[in-house]
């Protein structure tokens, strides 16, 4: 729990370094149309306009309505794999590395979570050799292999951001 915490806490830290430049000059908000995600759907949106580290992505999915993604399923899975090849296919070349989840160990180096959720993995599809150290507690998948990579949290990558329903409901079953 304190982990927990110390998380939340670290994301507030970061997002209040974020420097505002408001002025005079600046327009409005309401003549502004921007959006972080370069593809998205009904349920999953990709964050491609820049790379960033764990945290920076979990900021940036929860103040556009999402959370990082999980995979709790072959299911879950084969819907990312979907949506990467359908929706993401112009940009393929930018999937052959790791792109955030919200899975991550932080919390305990032995239980690997769904930061999202809480969950712990029931479904895993972890490469070949990964996690392979202790400093690798993010989680990150291969668009195009599918395969699991534990990545170092600072590491700088694409994320992919995930629209949550409401308890007890599943938009797909």
């Amino acid at each position: 729990m304190k982990v927990l915490l110390l998380a939340v806490i670290s994301l507030l830290a970061v997002s209040a370094e974020i420097p505002t430049t408001e002025g005079p000059s600046d327009p409005s908000p309401s003549d502004i149309s921007y959006s972080p995600f370069s593809v998205y759907d009904s349920r999953y949106a990709l964050g491609t306009f820049a790379k960033l580290n764990y945290f920076q992505a979990q900021i940036t999915c929860a103040s556009n309505g999402y959370t990082l993604a999980s995979i709790n399923s072959e299911a879950d899975q084969q819907r990312i794999r979907n949506f990467f090849y359908t929706r993401g296919h112009s940009q393929l070349h930018l999937l052959n590395e790791p792109i955030w989840t919200s899975g991550t160990n932080l919390a305990n180096l032995n239980n690997w979570v769904w930061l999202s959720t809480g969950r712990i993995f029931t479904f895993r599809n972890f490469e070949s050799g990964s996690p392979s150290s202790s400093y690798q507690r993010c989680l990150g998948v291969n668009g195009i292999t599918s395969l699991w990579v534990a990545e170092d949290c600072s590491a700088q990558r694409y994320f992919l951001c995930e629209r949550r329903c409401a308890d007890g409901f599943d938009i797909y079953n």
